[in-house]
């Protein structure tokens, strides 16, 4: 029989077993992305190496996953999606336990760019199967639980990781991640059917090389601003390269029969907004975690205990708000729904804005729930996978990828330098407001603010003496000005992070109407003739 566009077909048992086994593929990635956050400062005490290189575990994994994400889907949709997604999880697992055995930080960065090559095989292919195996009016479910087990895998792997970390050392998180990559390549070799797009000419290798340059380049801007400041010429130049990169990349792009980013897709009005929705909203997203991180950290009386509470209720209020969410996507309208989800974040953002350094842990991680459960992304992939020709999903999965690990980091190293020079700046006003009304004398306000920036562990012979006839403990001006700066920071990051998302909004408006379809049993899909 003829399928009528208002009939949804059932999904078959099989399909749902295909789905849980690639869900299973992903949960292994993000756990083992999450093991990193609160391992990386114990790595860089082993390799005895400054924070700002400990960085480099971070950006040699995300350089090298965005700039492969769109290649990988490419090799799929030619050479068979779950060979190349065997491929990539079993270099993961190769790689992981060539990190657990690191003699040296070389090598372990070595390790770390395999582990990026090995997820830009998965997390592109994943996707790309939720548009293979779904219908359209069902993938919003699909998304929203592919989101939901995101959401669970960061939210286990970050609370779990402080723990083994310290009882078992560093190497731990990765023969933990070694051994679950190689159980899903076995689910995945045993219950997934192979599929395949259609993929016509040569690569393209000057793409490749364009989307290295801009990736590498661009991701590597907010770590250049954090350690050299905004005019440096290391960082204009480095920004400018990147800059110049992708606008070379979009030129070649629309001039070569077959582009390594199929950029036909950002054409598409639908597909380009999503994505610039997408990629705005991973970005405030990161923005504001690591803010949020930051201040629970820095605040008088604050530890990495609350950071790890608040991440984990964010999480888990993301997993529930995602499978409701992605649920709803295939019943209302969703062009509403996405406004009201949205709604939600930014309200809490608001309310954050209010917080300050005495706010109860309670309250907060109250609020980071709120604030996690309004999660858009199922929306945003229903949009875009649902306007990608069923013979580029791969390829149009691999530029969502790219999306995803381009807002990430650069909203979490973004949200760092920012909530660092406001408070930084919120500490050194209140440091010589309070030295002035404890009567400092003036001359000496250039020591107070040197001290401050030592955190008091360094303080001028003249300021001891003055502050020592005043009376005055240099240690209780420095716990207010850290309360003062902490509360300044988060507040203008909420706001920040608020505005970001009031955007997200307002691009929403231009997004057209989603109906609900009624679900009807039919038993044939035409998802299943692109599965061999």
């Amino acid at each position: 029989m003829e399928l009528n566009e208002t009939v949804v077909p059932k999904t078959t048992k099989s399909q749902w077993i295909q789905f849980s086994a690639l869900v299973f593929g992903a949960f292994i990635a993000i756990e083992a992305m999450a093991f990193q956050a609160p391992a990386i400062p114990v790595i860089a005490a082993h390799f005895e190496v400054p924070s700002h290189l400990a960085g480099l575990i971070v950006l040699s994994f995300y350089i090298v996953s965005a700039s492969l994400y769109p290649i990988t889907g490419r090799l799929a949709d030619k050479h068979g999606r779950k060979r190349v997604l065997l491929i990539g999880i079993g270099i993961f697992a190769i790689a992981e336990f060539a990190a657990a055995v690191s003699p040296t930080f070389s090598f372990l960065l070595v390790a770390r760019v395999f582990q990026g090559v090995g997820v830009s095989c998965i997390f592109p292919i994943v996707i790309a199967y939720i548009g293979i195996i779904f219908q359209p009016e069902q993938r919003g479910i699909a998304s929203g639980i592919f989101n939901s087990v995101q959401a669970v895998a960061a939210m286990l792997g970050a609370g779990l990781a402080g723990f083994l970390v310290k009882v078992y050392g560093w190497p731990i998180i990765y023969w933990i991640s070694g051994v679950l990559a190689v159980a899903g390549f076995l689910v995945v070799l045993f219950f997934i059917k192979e599929s395949k797009g259609v993929v016509k000419g040569s690569m393209d290798f000057v793409g490749i090389l364009l989307l290295f340059v801009t990736t590498a380049c661009i991701l590597s801007v907010s770590t250049l601003v954090g350690q050299f400041g905004i005019a440096s010429p290391y960082t204009l130049g480095t920004l400018a390269t990147g800059v110049l990169a992708a606008a070379l990349l979009w030129f070649f792009g629309n001039r070569i029969p077959n582009p390594l980013i199929e950029l036909s897709l950002l054409k598409k009005r639908v597909f380009a907004l999503a994505a610039l929705g997408y990629l705005t909203f991973t970005a405030a997203l990161q923005l504001f975690i690591y803010s949020m991180s930051f201040f629970l950290t820095s605040r008088p009386g604050g530890d990495v205990a609350e950071t790890g509470l608040f991440f984990m209720f964010n999480s888990g209020a993301a997993a529930i708000g995602g499978v409701i969410i992605g649920k709803l996507a295939d019943k209302v309208n969703n062009k509403k729904l996405l406004i009201c989800t949205l709604i939600i974040p930014t309200t809490a953002l608001l309310i954050f804005s209010r917080i300050d350094a005495s706010t109860s842990t309670s309250y907060i991680l109250l609020l980071a729930a709120f604030f996690g459960v309004g999660t858009a992304i199922p929306i945003f992939f229903k949009y875009a996978l649902n306007v990608i020709p069923t013979d580029k999903y791969g390829a149009g999965s691999g530029l969502l990828s790219v999306i995803r690990d381009f807002g990430a980091p650069l909203g979490s190293v973004t949200g760092i330098v920012l909530f660092t020079k406001f408070s930084l700046s919120a500490q050194q006003n209140s440091l010589t407001s309070q030295a002035a009304a404890a009567g400092v004398n003036p001359d000496l306000m250039g020591a107070v603010q040197q001290a401050g920036n030592s955190g008091g562990k360094v303080i001028d012979g003249a300021l001891a003496t003055e502050l020592q006839t005043l009376g005055i403990r240099f240690e209780e001006l420095m716990a207010t000005a850290l309360g003062e700066g902490a509360t300044m920071g988060i507040q203008n990051m909420s706001l920040i992070v608020a505005s970001l998302f009031a955007s997200i909004i307002v691009l929403s408006l231009f997004l057209p109407q989603k109906k609900a379809v009624k679900e009807q049993p039919v038993v044939t899909t035409h998802a299943e003739e692109n599965l061999v």
